[in-house]
């Protein structure tokens, strides 16, 4: 057999390793690479084989790595995000810059979407395109950007964007026009909204920041914030908001503070970077534009 100039195994079993370990089932790789699972598996052992050693502990359906896969996944991760970060520099050489940022619906409509388009005005060679979606961004990060709201500060490279204020919003129509009691405000139609992320913090955590701990009413129950203040804006009901995500609603008078209550939100919106995408110089003047046009 000729000597392999690095004395590495195929980079084939290296990659599938990688994914097998980074999603932890066999299975959910296969899906992955759009392979089967008996491939996935051969490969696997191909490289335990070569390198004389187990990299996996398997399981009925999951897999648990060994210490020493633990430490080849580490330093595969390290290396292959260094290899993408060098062939999205070597891409970007002979394409307009450009850049992907994450948000939830309500970030995206209500806050980013109007600082991409001022950002335009003076980088319209930079495209900003956003990925929108409601439910958590796995890791780790594919794409550049993303604005999370974290009640600790992410592991990633991350910069701290804003906290906020959770008051109750109703639309202006909305009857009885104000509550200046908990127990009452407990007992009007409230708009719960059930997410995957876990962290937001809900109707029970907001009445409970605030000494109460009575029953509490439910009018409707959504999982997405932006419904749940459009069924505010309808008048169905009072919906739990953030006071500074929601200041365009409140400026328009589409929205109006129900009561004198609030609450400071246990976390903060973050701006987190995928790793080495604050090295890219379009990412760089986009993330230092958005800090300094933060009002």
């Amino acid at each position: 057999m000729a000597q392999r100039h690095y004395d590495l195994p195929s980079l084939k079993m290296l990659a599938t390793f990688e994914c097998a370990a980074r999603r932890g089932s066999f299975k959910a790789a296969a899906a992955e690479l759009n392979v089967t699972t008996s491939a996935i598996s051969h490969q696997v052992k191909s490289l335990e084989q070569d390198l004389g050693f187990r990299l996996f502990e398997r399981g009925h359906r999951l897999v648990q790595l060994t210490s020493e896969g633990q430490d080849l996944m580490e330093t595969l991760t390290a290396s292959f995000s260094n290899l993408s970060i060098v062939v999205g520099q070597l891409r970007t050489r002979h394409t307009a810059p450009q850049l992907t940022i994450g948000a939830t619906t309500a970030v995206s409509s209500l806050w980013l979407t109007p600082r991409v388009t001022r950002f335009w005005r003076s980088h319209g060679d930079i495209t900003v395109s956003q990925n929108v979606r409601d439910r958590p961004f796995s890791r780790p990060l594919q794409l550049d950007l993303v604005i999370e709201y974290a009640v600790e500060p992410p592991k990633e490279e991350a910069v701290k964007l804003f906290g906020d204020t959770l008051i109750p919003l109703c639309s202006p129509s909305f009857s009885p026009k104000s509550c200046d009691d908990l127990g009452a405000l407990a007992q009007a139609p409230l708009i719960h909204m059930d997410a995957a992320e876990t962290n937001w913090t809900n109707w029970p955590n907001w009445f409970g920041s605030l000494g109460y701990t009575g029953p509490i009413m439910t009018r409707q129950r959504v999982n997405n914030h932006t419904i749940a203040l459009q069924l505010a804006q309808d008048g169905v009901g009072i919906v739990l908001g953030w006071k500074r995500l929601a200041q365009p609603l409140l400026d328009s008078g589409k929205l109006v503070p129900f009561s004198t209550f609030a609450s400071e939100a246990p976390g903060a919106f973050y701006l987190v970077f995928r790793n080495g995408a604050e090295l890219r110089p379009e990412v760089h003047n986009f993330s230092t534009w958005l800090l300094a046009h933060l009002e």
